[in-house]
């Protein structure tokens, strides 16, 4: 369990994948359409897609244009049904609301991300995530996959904020451990229930 010092923290560092949301970019294609993508561009047997695409070294359009090579469809509309995908992300409501409840209470929050260029180009303003928090830190528009760096920056955009002050929610332990090492607090998120079950511990 994570102990938070809630009178300490000045803000709250969200990650997306798999933390706000587990939704699929290509849903909007249907089932077979989405195995393809996994299997083509987010399979670790495949890390000249996806890793280059979350640095910023390849966009959208060269990515549909590769998979309109393997399915036949074309890439303007791989495109469009991609950005259709994007649009309505469906969240998981305990962080999301968490999110918007920190706002409200003061804090500052931000949105670090391993994301691609439309994520920046669609879903941030889609899902009104530049109404919620105050820093949306996305890596293929800084040009890194190095997670540390991308807080930094956050921080660096965040008057008074660090990782002495700061608590991680974020998926993966890696991550959590390594906002730990630099002194912060940090939460792996697991799920929406067990998640609101340990909010819930901690608050009362």
């Amino acid at each position: 369990m994570t102990d938070v010092n809630w009178d300490h923290i000045r803000c709250v560092v969200f990650d997306y994948g798999d933390t706000l949301s587990s939704d699929h970019y290509f849903k909007a294609l249907g089932p077979d359409f989405d195995a393809l993508v996994d299997r083509e561009i987010f399979s670790d047997n495949t890390p000249t897609w996806c890793d280059p695409w979350a640095r910023g070294e390849l966009t959208a359009e060269i990515v549909a244009d590769h998979l309109a090579g393997l399915s036949g469809l074309s890439p303007e509309h791989i495109l469009e049904q991609l950005a259709a995908g994007c649009a309505r992300q469906a969240l998981h409501q305990a962080i999301w609301q968490f999110a918007q409840a920190q706002r409200k209470l003061g804090r500052k929050t931000a949105l670090v991300t391993l994301n691609f260029d439309i994520f920046s180009r669609v879903i941030v303003t889609a899902l009104g995530f530049d109404r919620i928090f105050d820093v949306i830190v996305n890596s293929a528009e800084y040009r890194t996959d190095d997670k540390a760096r991308m807080w930094e920056i956050a921080f660096s955009r965040l008057d008074g904020c660090d990782f002495a002050n700061s608590l991680l929610i974020d998926d993966k332990a890696k991550y959590t451990e390594r906002f730990r090492a630099r002194g912060g607090m940090a939460y792996q998120y697991t799920g929406d229930e067990d998640f609101a079950r340990w909010l819930k511990e901690v608050t009362e």
